[in-house]
C-alpha cells in the first residue's frame, strides 16, 4: 500500500511540474520588475491609477512590458509607460499600449512607471491584477545596427508559403489584447531546448508554450512570444502573424521568431531532414515576400543573447541556410 502512494504521490509531482518543462527557452532579463497593483475600478465610470517610480538594478535599452487585466464587458483600458534615460536623467513622455508593449532605444534607460486609466459606462468592475518588466542590453554599436532601415533586396523570384497549421487548428487561445504591428525585417531562428523532441506531443506542445509565456509572472506576455514553430515532423505551426511584433528575442520589433522544437545543443536532439525543408521553406518565403536579405538578416537567437539557442548544431548550419535561401529566392 505505501509503494502505490509512493506511485501516486509522484505521479502527482510530474503532473504538476510537467507543465512547467513546457516552456521554450526566452532570454534571462537583464532587469525583471514584476507587481500586483490591487487596482480594481468598480460602479464608477472612471478610475486611475499610477505605481510608484520603479528603479532598474542596471541601464538597459530593450524591455518588454506586459500586463494582466479583468475587463468588464464594456470597459476600456489604457495601459501607459514612461521610462527616464540613464544618461541624462530626463523622463520620457508617458506612451499608451493595450496589454504588451515593446521599448527599444540606442540610449538605455534606469527606471520606469507605468499608469492605467480605465473609463466604463456600465460601471462593471475591473481589476489590473500583475504587470512584469522584462529588461535586457544591448551594446550600442548593435543597436545602432538593427535599428537602421535595412538596404533595399528584392529577390528574383517569390518561394511558394510552405503548408502551415493554423492558429484555430491548434487551438490557439485569443491574444489578450490587440498585437502591435511591424514591418519583418529581420529572421531570427531559436529552439524550444525544453521540450526536447523526446517530449514533444504535437498541437498540445504548442498550446503548453502560448500557455507558459502567457500565464507565468514573469513574462505575461500577450500571446505566444514566437511568430511559427517547427515540429521534429516538419510541421510549422502559426503564432502569432509575422506582421506584428512578437516577444522571442530583443529587440523584438522588426524581427520574425522561428522556433524549431527540440534541443540541437551537441550531443542532444538529432537535425532530421523533415525539419530542415519545412525551415528553408518557410525561411526562402519570408525572405522573398519580406524583401529581406538572408545573407544579412538572418541570425540565431544566440547573436543576441548570452546563451545557445538555436542550438550549436542549427546555428552552425545558417552559413549554409542563407547560401540555399539565396538560391531558392534567386
Amino acid at each position: 500500500m505505501k509503494r502505490l502512494k509512493t506511485i501516486y504521490l509522484l505521479t502527482l509531482l510530474v503532473a504538476f511540474f510537467v507543465p512547467a518543462m513546457v516552456s521554450a527557452t526566452v532570454d534571462v532579463p537583464d532587469v525583471l520588475i514584476t507587481g500586483e497593483p490591487d487596482f480594481t475600478v468598480v460602479d464608477s465610470t472612471y478610475g486611475q491609477f499610477e505605481t510608484e517610480i520603479m528603479e532598474m538594478t542596471k541601464p538597459v535599452n530593450n524591455l518588454i512590458v506586459a500586463v494582466d487585466m479583468q475587463k468588464a464587458e464594456k470597459a476600456m483600458v489604457r495601459c501607459y509607460a514612461r521610462f527616464k534615460y540613464a544618461n541624462t536623467g530626463r523622463w520620457g513622455s508617458y506612451l499608451a499600449f493595450d496589454a504588451e508593449y515593446h521599448f527599444s532605444a540606442i540610449d538605455p534607460v534606469s527606471a520606469c512607471q507605468l499608469m492605467f486609466i480605465v473609463r466604463d459606462p456600465e460601471r462593471g468592475k475591473t481589476t489590473v491584477s500583475h504587470f512584469a518588466i522584462q529588461g535586457n542590453y544591448l551594446e550600442e554599436s548593435k543597436m545602432q545596427w538593427f535599428m537602421q532601415k535595412p538596404d533595399p533586396f528584392k529577390s528574383k523570384s517569390v518561394w511558394a508559403k510552405p503548408t502551415v497549421v493554423a492558429r484555430s487548428a491548434w487551438g490557439a487561445r485569443p491574444a489578450k489584447s490587440a498585437y502591435t504591428p511591424h514591418v519583418p525585417q529581420r529572421l531570427i531562428v531559436h529552439h524550444s531546448y525544453l521540450p526536447a523532441q523526446a517530449t514533444y506531443k504535437g498541437a498540445s506542445t504548442i498550446r503548453g508554450i502560448q500557455n507558459y509565456h502567457m500565464d507565468d509572472p514573469k513574462t505575461s506576455w500577450a500571446d505566444i512570444g514566437y511568430h511559427f514553430l517547427i515540429g521534429p515532423e516538419g510541421v510549422i505551426y502559426q503564432g502569432r502573424p509575422e506582421g506584428v511584433v512578437g516577444a522571442h528575442c530583443s529587440p523584438n520589433t522588426n524581427s520574425v521568431g522561428i522556433c524549431v522544437i527540440g534541443n540541437y545543443d551537441e550531443n542532444a536532439d538529432k537535425l532530421n531532414p523533415k525539419i530542415e525543408e519545412s525551415l528553408l521553406n518557410l525561411l526562402s518565403w519570408l525572405a522573398s515576400t519580406y524583401k529581406i536579405n538572408p545573407e544579412v538578416n538572418l541570425y540565431g537567437h544566440c547573436d543576441f543573447a548570452p546563451k545557445s539557442c538555436p542550438g550549436a548544431i542549427i546555428y552552425k548550419k545558417l552559413p549554409q541556410y542563407k547560401t540555399q535561401i539565396l538560391k531558392n529566392i534567386n
